[in-house]
């Protein structure tokens, strides 16, 4: 049944302050300053994206100087940072404050769910930054969006903890199940369809709970299947010379082509300096070729750069698509494909670094490209139905984005090497989302 307390409109994150601050003190006139900077934040970004975001647009917008500004924050970034925060904790309290509104656990994550997915539709500039834009920021976001979720992941614990179900979900599901959630958001949201996500409370509230159900034949099979060790890295890829070899070497000219080299170059640097450090300067200078010959292989540094994801993510999805085809049935063959995955995530520690950190700094663009390489993946579960019927479009969106967040948080804890043995436990994610056979 629908939760018994419906979400009551909410309040502006970031209400307009009109007038100047009069006989304020001087911590209410700081506070005020840093507020309207951080509104101003929202609407920048929400115009241009946090790459095209400026300082000076920034003190404009909130009406102050840049004195005033750099009193503040360090730089940019660091104004983004603490807006993020400031929305993400807007969003507890108010979240919170639904989830203990009443009714039993199932009733109470709805609540919780509902009021977070309101927020987003009545304050999707805000919304969008934290969902959205905080991912351009690449490695540099990622510890704020992981303290972000764990308020969250708290509340779906208590769910679990709450129901009468004694069956154990390892925090590692429930942090796929908070992400699953935030993919739904990002992608309605990056869409224009915010709209819609009132609709998906009860569909993702449901899905997150089923978790505690009993392992289903399917599921187990799959789990057995993700415990077994694939074959050679090296069938992923037609490529002789490996990733790690710098591209200016002896070995890489006598071997690789000019657009190769290119491509490894951006690759590289954008790894080893950021996405800002990359220029067509910087990445002739690591290819050992010359700004002309970037130029006729590629129109910008972007370019290269995503170019560079789009042939590595290639080699990834041939080498699970072999483990996949290996197998007969659907749920050995989502088992197998998934220790494939991450096999080869854990082997190429370039791919790794651009596939989950670095990527989404080059904007939008690739953070399309993300999108089309994540539901790549779903194409196998909408073709499987010995998993079980077909899974509501909201499950299909969060499946990619939990096991993406998983994987990523294992290599920020520095588990890169391990990471095949989380293939049971992504498994388990994807295959039980069909539910008890």
């Amino acid at each position: 049944m629908a939760p018994t307390n419906s979400p009551q409109p909410t309040r502006p994150i970031f209400p307009r302050l009109s007038g100047g601050p009069q006989r304020m003190s001087a911590e209410e006139i700081a506070n005020h300053q840093r507020g309207r900077l951080q509104g101003a934040m929202v609407e920048a970004v929400a115009r241009h994206g946090f790459v095209g975001t400026t300082l000076r647009e920034l003190v404009a917008l909130a009406g102050v100087s840049r004195t005033t500004f750099y009193a503040h924050f360090e730089n940019k970034q660091d104004c983004f940072l603490a807006t993020f925060d400031a929305i993400v904790a807007e969003l507890e309290v108010r979240v919170g404050e639904a989830y203990r509104s009443g009714g039993d656990f199932r009733d109470r994550l709805l609540a919780g769910l509902g009021a977070f997915m309101q927020i987003a539709v009545e304050e999707p500039a805000a919304a969008s930054l934290a969902a959205v834009e905080s991912l351009t920021l690449g490695a540099a976001g990622v510890a704020h969006r992981e303290r972000a979720a764990e308020a969250f992941e708290a509340l779906v614990q208590q769910s679990f903890d709450h129901s009468p179900s004694k069956r154990e979900v390892s925090p590692t599901t429930v942090r796929a199940i908070v992400a699953g959630i935030r993919g739904v958001t990002y992608r309605r949201l990056r869409d224009g369809k915010a709209a819609e996500l009132p609709g998906t409370v009860e569909v993702l509230g449901d899905w997150a709970l089923a978790y505690q159900l009993p392992e289903s034949e399917v599921t187990l099979r799959a789990i057995a299947a993700a415990e077994v060790p694939q074959t050679d890295l090296e069938e992923a890829t037609d490529a002789t010379v490996g990733w790690e070899e710098p591209p200016d070497s002896r070995r890489s000219r006598a071997e690789l082509g000019q657009r190769d080299r290119i491509v490894r170059a951006a690759a590289r640097v954008v790894v080893e300096r950021g996405y800002e450090a990359l220029s067509i300067p910087a990445i002739s200078g690591a290819a050992g070729t010359s700004n002309q010959t970037f130029y006729e292989h590629f129109p910008s540094k972007r370019d290269a750069f995503i170019a560079a994801f789009e042939i590595l993510s290639g080699d990834a999805l041939r080498f699970s698509t072999a483990a996949y085809a290996r197998q007969e049935q659907a749920p050995e063959a989502i088992g197998a494909g998934l220790r494939a995955m991450l096999e080869y995530i854990a082997g190429n520690e370039l791919f790794a670094r651009l596939a989950f950190f670095e990527l989404p700094t080059a904007g939008p663009p690739a953070l399309d490209r993300a999108d089309a390489t994540l539901d790549l993946f779903t194409t196998y579960l909408r073709n499987s139905p010995e998993l079980g019927p077909p899974l509501p479009e909201a499950i299909m969106e969060a499946i990619p984005s939990a096991i993406w967040a998983v994987i990523q948080h294992e290599i920020t804890e520095g588990r890169l090497e391990t990471l095949p043995d989380l293939a049971p436990e992504a498994a388990r994610i994807v295959v039980a989302s069909f539910g008890p056979a």
